[in-house]
């Protein structure tokens, strides 16, 4: 996921025989996906005798998350933000958040979830209801912790902006998605107090007041920074919260732990449950499974491919739409199980790798041979997309693993675009619109390793 203008123009892998099955595309062109023993994680690990050996160290993953900090705008160090801001910065970060729509003054040609398009009064209203005429001189910022999966969106409005009213699976104001236990710092709310703009890890957003729970920053200081957690390393999680509702959480998901020793088989979890908008929480067990890790997962090449091929075959869901992942939510993930702290976009995260080996001017026998010094779990990137190297198959030929969105064939002078939406293993010769194949439109390898 990228935001730009073109950010749909990600043109990507290939169909899976499922779409086929339920005639989303078609078998007069060949499939180029992956499938059998090489999209799965026995076929990397068994092939790979080192698979085991750590890239990093606990004290060099903390080393390598200050680094990767440092060179991003997009990631936040929650603990030393200030507690006081003034307005100017308010007002300026809600603008900031707004990316493609900023400055815009009418919506364009969007659609909402029943095909209606988005009037000139909705846009006002939603532009609106950012209140920056209420911002005052300075705010305290207040404390609070996301109790439900919840959308962090670029306007404070529920309609969905969509540009095609048929093909409803790319809201354009949808920023990411937050999970359960995820901590946030509120600046403002929202002309209609149904919205709060806060300040996240690794985003900032307007997210539905229902989803937060706010508290003393001592309390909220245990989400941020818990002295013992579990890990979710499965690719999604439900937690039953006292057998009366269900929280989503997805890979890397943190979740703070009463005591790091199961008793019975189970961990005693803490869910952090909202009440009439305060903080409350729900001691709850979580079964001791290969779903859940306490603490983050050893960084080695082999937990980047068991890792990521738990994704395989999910929906593609832009910004989290769905309750599933887009390429660099996907990515992200996966790092963030092992505990680096990837910024949440394709673009930043290409800015803050620690080692980056740069394409630029490479005939495509010099870029496969730089793809074949890549330790496994490097990033490929290419404009708006981003993809995870998983080694090179029995033939020589690399592979990667991705949430793709599209990808076009062509015949004579006509192209068509093959809307995929899916988690798959590919190799990289599938082409975008313009008929580069993947290999020679990559930028950049980039690493934290």
């Amino acid at each position: 996921m990228q935001r730009t203008a073109w950010k749909k123009n990600v043109f990507l892998a290939t169909i899976t025989a499922l779409l086929v099955l339920f005639g989303f595309g078609s078998t007069s062109y060949a499939s180029i996906a992956i499938h059998g023993a090489r999209a799965t994680a026995d076929y990397w690990t068994e092939r790979n005798p080192d698979g085991e050996t750590l890239y990093l160290t606990r004290e060099e993953i903390a080393s390598v998350n200050q680094e990767i900090r440092e060179k991003t705008t997009s990631l936040t160090d929650l603990m030393s933000y200030p507690q006081t801001v003034d307005g100017a910065t308010i007002k300026e970060l809600i603008l900031s958040a707004q990316q493609d729509f900023r400055g815009e003054t009418d919506p364009g040609e969007h659609y909402d979830k029943g095909g209606r398009p988005i009037t000139q009064y909705d846009y006002n209203a939603a532009q609106g209801n950012c209140n920056l005429d209420a911002v005052p001189l300075s705010t305290e910022v207040r404390y609070g912790v996301v109790t439900m999966r919840a959308d962090m969106r670029l306007l404070p409005t529920p309609k969905y902006y969509f540009d095609d009213k048929s093909f409803q699976h790319y809201d354009d104001l949808q920023g990411t998605a937050l999970d359960p236990c995820e901590p946030l710092l509120v600046l403002h709310m929202s002309r209609d107090g149904a919205f709060a703009f806060a300040v996240g890890r690794y985003y900032m957003g307007w997210v539905s007041l229902g989803a937060i729970g706010f508290t003393d920053r001592a309390a909220w200081e245990k989400y941020v920074s818990p002295h013992n957690f579990l890990v979710v390393t499965d690719h999604k999680k439900k937690v039953h919260v006292g057998g009366a509702w269900d929280v989503l959480f997805q890979m890397g998901s943190i979740i703070p732990l009463k005591s790091p020793v199961p008793r019975g088989g189970a961990y005693q979890a803490v869910i952090p449950v909202e009440v009439n908008g305060h903080l409350s929480e729900a001691e709850v067990p979580i079964k001791a499974d290969r779903t859940v890790n306490p603490g983050f997962l050893p960084c080695t090449s082999n937990n980047f491919v068991r890792q990521s091929l738990k994704f395989l075959d999910d929906g593609y869901g832009w910004g989290g739409m769905e309750e599933s992942v887009d390429c660099s939510s996907f990515v992200q993930d996966v790092y963030r199980s092992m505990g680096i702290l990837l910024p949440r976009d394709a673009d930043q995260q290409e800015l803050a790798m620690n080692h980056s080996v740069s394409l630029e001017g490479l005939d495509t026998d010099a870029r496969y041979q730089k793809v074949a010094e890549a330790p496994v779990g490097a990033l490929f990137f290419k404009p708006g997309h981003v993809m995870l190297y998983l080694g090179k198959d029995d033939k020589g030929t690399p592979l990667a693993i991705h949430s793709a969105s599209s990808y076009f064939t062509f015949s004579g002078n006509k192209s068509k675009k093959h809307y995929i939406r899916r988690v798959l293993v590919s190799n990289l010769t599938y082409q975008n619109g313009k008929a580069i194949r993947t290999i020679d439109g990559m930028t950049s390898i980039g690493s934290c390793f």
